[in-house]
């Protein structure tokens, strides 16, 4: 005799399970080594897609995670991408990381090991930036400037690091725009460029001199029953940005927040690259 799981209760079992996953998204912090890193993680229904980056205002320390998918309440699977900046580059060349990630309240394990071979497994332990709205970042972070130096990797005239002109408070902020495919883009914006600062750019493209991308800002709740402990519930909220090249090294962009098109937006002028 077959028995079949009520579908009210395949849909409860699903949606719980991908809930439960949804507290992965946002961005988190290494609690150690020398060399500090931000990962950025947006887990929609059952796939993850993300970036990690240190320094994050550098194009050649910034790297793509996708390929992921959810595996259970509290676990998630992903690559790591990684180019010319990747730690094994100069050996192996590009080379990808395949991670199993564990939440555990307030802390994320990482388990990588490189696809296609035997190494044996790195653990690296991640924290929360934000637990509870209040941020976990010692104000003594520091990042390493960025290189203008660095070789550039692509013929795309739209990657690489571009700047703000003319910020209203003097502070610099970075955009690292990375081309993939052709006309895809992808990438980050920060300043400050420390973990609380950054932000994920996702389902960009190129259509001539047209460009279009959406910034992600992360947020999370503490959201309890009465009497229970709070837990973490994160959110993320899109401004679409629309801009269109000029003079070879300037772009015009019109933003808006994603789902309040109908309200009003802004103005922002890009120009660079200044480094790859």
């Amino acid at each position: 005799m077959k028995y079949f799981l009520p579908l009210f209760a395949l849909v409860a079992s699903l949606s719980a399970s991908v809930h439960a996953a949804d507290g992965i998204s946002g961005t988190w912090m290494t609690t150690s080594g020398s060399s500090p890193q931000t990962f950025i993680f947006k887990v929609t229904q059952d796939s993850v897609i993300g970036l990690v980056c240190g320094p994050c205002d550098t194009p050649a320390t910034v790297f793509r995670i996708d390929a992921g998918r959810v595996l259970d309440a509290n676990r998630v699977s992903f690559s790591i991408r990684y180019d010319r900046g990747g730690p094994a580059f100069d050996k192996v060349g590009p080379y990808s990381d395949r991670v199993t990630a564990t939440l555990s309240g307030a802390s994320l394990a990482l388990h990588a090991q490189r696809e296609g071979t035997n190494d044996r497994p790195v653990t690296t332990v991640l924290r929360r930036v934000v637990e509870n709205g209040v941020s976990m970042v010692k104000k003594t972070w520091r990042l390493t400037p960025s290189n203008p130096s660095t070789p550039r990797s692509s013929s795309s005239r739209l990657d690489g690091h571009w700047v703000a002109a003319g910020r209203p408070d003097g502070r610099q902020q970075n955009f690292i725009l990375k081309v993939e495919d052709g006309n895809q883009v992808w990438g980050l914006v920060c300043g400050p460029c420390d973990p609380d600062g950054v932000a994920l750019i996702d389902d960009g493209q190129i259509d001539g001199d047209r460009i279009t991308f959406y910034i992600n800002h992360f947020g999370v709740d503490a959201v309890a029953p009465p009497g229970d402990t709070p837990s973490p519930r994160p959110w993320v909220r899109r401004n679409i940005m629309r801009g269109t090249f000029h003079d070879g090294n300037v772009m015009r962009f019109t933003w808006v927040r994603e789902g309040a098109e109908d309200q009003p937006g802004g103005e922002m002028v890009l120009i660079g690259p200044v480094s790859w």
